[in-house]
């Protein structure tokens, strides 16, 4: 466990000590080819998802409950901000996702993260004549299974009962 009022040991330093300083350095650089690696491939799925994000366009709401995320970010990405605040003071981490003005400075930074456009499925403005003429086609399609079987009610009731003696 992290204990604020003791100072942090680096890693580099105790590993220099247990494995000498030249194969410490090969194992470091090793580390950071990899961590390069896997930042490229969080930075090509972040964007691939921003991609498709915005294929499919923006997202709608239904009603109060539906949920979206605030931001879409790798697994990589995630912990890297939660761990970006491990080197305060009486941190435990992950106390950047919660401050506001680091996540819109970070979004601003990443543009591939940043949340899909919600709207709502209601029409507010933009009504024209197309949308009026398809809405009453819509009108007219849900009767007609309706007007049909009244038709043929009032049909059945206009013709004489045969009585059989």
């Amino acid at each position: 466990m992290w204990n604020p009022d003791k100072a942090p040991t680096l890693s580099f330093e105790r590993l220099a000590r247990k494995v000498g300083l030249a194969k410490a350095r090969a194992i470091w650089d090793a580390y950071r080819q990899k961590l390069a690696r896997e930042e490229h491939e969080a930075t090509q799925q972040e964007r691939a998802w921003a991609e498709e994000r915005h294929r499919n366009g923006p997202a709608v709401v239904r009603n109060d409950f539906d949920f979206y995320p605030m931001f879409h970010v790798s697994p990589l990405t995630y912990k890297k901000l939660h761990r970006e605040s491990l080197n305060q003071r009486g941190c435990k981490g992950g106390e950047v996702l919660d401050d506001p003005e680091y996540m819109r400075a970070f979004l601003k930074r990443n543009p591939e993260c940043a949340p899909q456009k919600l709207v709502t499925g209601q029409i507010r403005s933009g009504w024209t004549d197309a949308l009026e003429k398809a809405a009453k086609e819509g009108k007219r399609d849900r009767f007609m299974p309706v007007a049909r079987a009244s038709a043929i009610i009032a049909a059945a009731a206009k013709q004489q009962p045969t009585i059989l003696i």
